[in-house]
């Protein structure tokens, strides 16, 4: 049978348990714990020991279930849905609010499930008991899939290969044995809402969502046609469109008409602070850049707002009452303490080529006039064609080198090496940089010790911080202002001004241990949104947001179908066999009666596109 005949199997026994007369003409006694019993238990039996070649037998967390809830089935009965059914049928159909997808677990949707005019074969109807088993197996593995990706993500971050980055996420949660208590305790909303991210980003995010989901469903922006330059003075329907444009996305200003058509002052105010918000030059012209961005459709904003929902999941619930915020698309350093960010500065980044990585660290110490051991690759890279090209060039900068990496090495006469016979490929010196005005390092290095040997530092390139895009770096992060950062780090060990600036200016290289080691998160954002309120969006500089949402898309939900011969990832073989006699079905034990709850009426489709 293939896969669409078992989807429409399962979908038309949802139609029957919509439908309670018949279900109780056909279904003998309405009871068949017997039956029940020995095939949940049989399922409960199943451990990791009997793992598949994928690395763990799928079936494990819903036989775990099974068992907390003494093999009983929790979501469906021979009348239909039960209360907690109706509950996860509710949440599933809203997953959309936390920017994932109802139809990576439900069944795809027919136009209507239960329609009347169905006519179901005679097998279907004597078989209808064991159906609803199979079905409630089959949501038990919906809401553990469900469950999961709300609280840690679709995707695990280190399968991104371009990231560089682990999760973050430090909780361990039984989430069969949440469900079960759950389930038991008649708490099941209350679970789902704690499978939420907990960060206030991810809840400002989330609402923005919202806001933006209503804006589509209005027909979205209203159309700029294109055209030249608008700034104060212009006059006419471009800036009526703009106008209404800037007043749909709260970008204008509250006291101003929507349908005027004169550019006047209040409208600069206004294009200014969109450009603020989408990390553009905020000069209240409407250029090429800051048309692109007010004319990008709502629908790719909601795009990029759910996949940054789903980073967010790779965290944990807090980063600390204080800590430093690099957030790499924004390209500023943040130090935050509690909820309010006490001081920004402007940060220069990894180049396309050599990215900045997502990460965390503890900064612990930082260093004044510091060495550059300049990293192999880039000695390869980038210094030997100058050298080759330039033989002064390693005495201008300041740079040594050493015979080998060994801490011992002998230094060398750079006049003595033949330049010419190195390559990319065969270079066996360190360089090291020197302190001076040129070291690329700068006069301070703030060090948070990680396998990706990335720092924050000064840098003596101060004129890269007036470009509006700063992704420079071979991969660290420069800091326009280290000096404010270092008196930050250093006020309560007695470190005033004048002491940082004597140490930085004496040209000796110093390294000083922090007493209270600070939480360092370099992060990437696209879109979040501020304590105020304020959206923020950004150029996803490193085509993160792409090859996030391609691996979204090819990902394999493993939806587990018990009893028939498919299931999304074929994922069957797992399963015990379901009784196949409906005269056993009729003839099974009937100590515990079917519940007497009403059936629960489920109106509408019951799978919502994005």
């Amino acid at each position: 049978m293939k896969i669409d005949a078992v989807i429409r199997l399962l979908l038309m026994m949802v139609a029957l348990c919509q439908a309670p007369s018949m279900a109780a003409a056909e279904a003998p006694h309405a009871a068949v714990e017997h039956e029940l019993l020995a095939w949940l238990s049989s399922i409960a039996r199943l451990d990791d020991k009997s793992s598949d070649a994928a690395g763990g037998n799928p079936l494990t967390p819903v036989a775990r279930f099974y068992r907390m809830v003494d093999y009983r089935p929790v979501w469906v009965n021979a009348n239909g849905l039960r209360s907690q059914g109706q509950i996860l049928w509710t949440a599933i159909m809203a997953s959309s609010s936390d920017g994932l997808r109802p139809d990576d677990y439900l069944f795809p949707a027919l136009s209507h499930p239960w329609n009347d005019s169905v006519s179901f074969s005679e097998a279907i109807r004597l078989s209808f008991l064991k159906r609803y088993i199979q079905m409630d197996v089959a949501l038990t593995s919906v809401i553990l899939n469900f469950a999961t990706d709300l609280w840690q993500g679709r995707i695990a971050s280190e399968t991104l290969t371009h990231m560089g980055f682990t999760s973050q996420q430090t909780q361990n949660r039984d989430l069969p044995a949440e469900l079960a208590a759950a389930v038991k305790e008649d708490r099941l909303t209350a679970f789902i809402e704690a499978l939420r991210p907990r960060q206030k980003a991810y809840r400002r995010l989330r609402s923005t969502l919202k806001q933006y989901k209503q804006i589509r469903r209005s027909g979205g922006w209203p159309a700029i046609t294109p055209g030249p330059s608008l700034r104060l003075g212009d006059q006419g329907p471009r800036v009526s469109a703009l106008r209404s444009r800037l007043a749909l996305s709260d970008d204008l200003t509250v006291d101003l008409p929507v349908d005027g058509d004169r550019f006047d002052h209040g409208l600069e105010t206004s294009v200014m602070r969109f450009q603020y918000r989408h990390g553009l030059v905020s000069d209240g012209v409407v250029g090429r850049k800051t048309l692109a961005a007010l004319t990008v459709p709502v629908e790719e904003r909601i795009l990029q707002l759910q996949l940054n929902m789903e980073r967010w999941r790779w965290y944990p619930d807090s980063f600390g009452k204080r800590y430093l915020l690099v957030n790499v698309p924004d390209y500023k350093l943040n130090v935050v303490e509690g909820d309010w960010t006490v001081r920004r500065m402007r940060a220069i980044v990894g180049k396309s080529r050599r990215q900045t990585p997502a990460l965390s660290g503890r900064m612990t110490y930082l260093e004044f006039n510091p060495y550059w051991n300049i990293p192999r690759k880039i000695a390869r890279r980038d210094i030997l064609p100058k050298v080759v090209n330039d033989p002064e060039y390693l005495t201008r900068q300041g740079i040594r080198v050493f015979d080998s990496w060994d801490h011992q090495a002998p230094e060398l006469d750079p006049t003595g090496i033949m330049w010419d016979n190195l390559s990319a490929g065969y270079f066996p010196y360190r360089l090291r940089q020197d302190p001076s005005d040129v070291n690329a390092l700068g006069r301070i290095k703030f060090m948070f010790p990680n396998a990706q040997s990335v720092y924050i530092h000064d840098t003596p390139g101060k004129a890269l911080f007036s470009r509006q895009a700063r992704h420079f770096s071979s991969g660290c992060v420069r800091v326009e202002a280290p000096l404010d950062l270092a008196q930050y780090l250093l006020d309560d060990q007695g470190w005033n001004r004048a002491r940082l600036e004597t140490a930085m200016m004496s040209g000796r290289r110093q390294t000083v241990v922090l007493n209270n080691p600070i939480p360092v998160h370099l992060v990437y954002f696209t879109a979040w949104v501020d304590t105020d309120g304020t959206v923020n969006f950004r150029e996803d500089i490193y085509d993160r947001d792409r090859k996030l949402l391609i691996a979204l898309n090819n990902r394999d939900t493993d939806l587990i179908v018990c009893g028939t011969d498919a299931t999304r990832n074929n994922l069957t073989a797992v399963c015990p066999p379901l009784p196949t006699d409906p005269g056993a079905l009729a003839d099974a034990s009937t100590r515990i009666a079917a519940s007497t709850e009403p059936p629960v009426e489920v109106a509408g489709n019951p799978v919502a596109g994005l």
